[in-house]
């Protein structure tokens, strides 16, 4: 009943033209302010509640601390440095790697692409987004749309789903296993999503490993990860950070 209307509101008319790209743009013009605020917000977390650690043990006392210069400047400027390295490569020997040749033809309005590629960043998405098949009432359209941002919206629920005591993975052998399964999902989801749905590999329907992969997705996210919390049995961490560092 409101479907239509929500469309007509985002698009800003009765179809995609100059008032929808101008809403995108300004979202991709307002974002990037967004994220360089969060990383203030960062910085005053990190000086104010300290930093978090690999063994997922909370902070005893200050042996458990270091101070935030030197050690995490230069943390941070080593990071940056082996990013730019990979960034550089692609932006002066492979600018075109993540780009799609369709980019270069001029857009037509009344013609719609055969196959529309996001970004690799969203592949895995729009996997899910194209998995989703009609059901009973429910459109393939509809469900695809709310199983996308479902996708998106269960990660925020991790801190609940997710009720072992233990918070490293280090000391939860099994979860560890499973989280690199879950790894391998997600990249299959991305292989998929670069793909059109028709395609096949090796007489398997991209469609059908796309919907195999999304059922994994969210049988780990909903279904694996509160029943591994319950039943594993986790290692003993160390008694603080100290402790775990120095061996003790």
């Amino acid at each position: 009943y409101v479907g239509d209307a929500i469309v007509t509101w985002l698009w800003g008319g009765f179809s995609v033209d100059n008032p929808t790209l101008n809403r995108f743009f300004s979202l991709h013009y307002l974002l990037p302010f967004v994220i360089f605020a969060l990383v203030f917000v960062h910085l005053w977390a990190l000086h104010v509640h300290k930093s978090n650690n690999p063994l997922g043990v909370d902070i005893k006392g200050p042996e458990d601390t270091i101070p935030f210069h030197p050690y995490f400047t230069m943390k941070d400027l080593f990071g940056m440095g082996v990013f730019m390295i990979f960034f550089m490569f692609f932006v002066f020997f492979a600018p075109n790697f993540f780009g799609e040749p369709d980019n270069y033809i001029k857009a037509n309005s009344l013609v719609t692409p055969p196959h529309i590629v996001p970004e690799w960043y969203f592949l895995p998405f729009y996997a899910i987004l194209r998995a989703v098949p009609d059901i009973w009432f429910i459109s393939a359209k509809l469900g695809g749309v709310i199983a996308m941002f479902a996708s998106i919206l269960v990660l925020m629920l991790l801190p609940w789903l997710d009720r072992s005591k233990v918070r490293s993975a280090s000391f939860r052998p099994v979860y560890r296993q499973l989280f690199w399964v879950f790894f391998i999902d997600c990249f299959i989801l991305g292989w998929v999503g670069a793909n059109s749905p028709d395609a096949v590999f090796h007489g398997i329907p991209f469609l059908w490993i796309g919907q195999a992969s999304t059922a994994y997705y969210f049988a780990h996210l909903l279904i694996i990860i509160p029943l591994v919390s319950i039943l594993e049995k986790p290692k003993t961490p160390p008694e603080s950070i100290s402790a775990g560092v120095l061996g003790k």
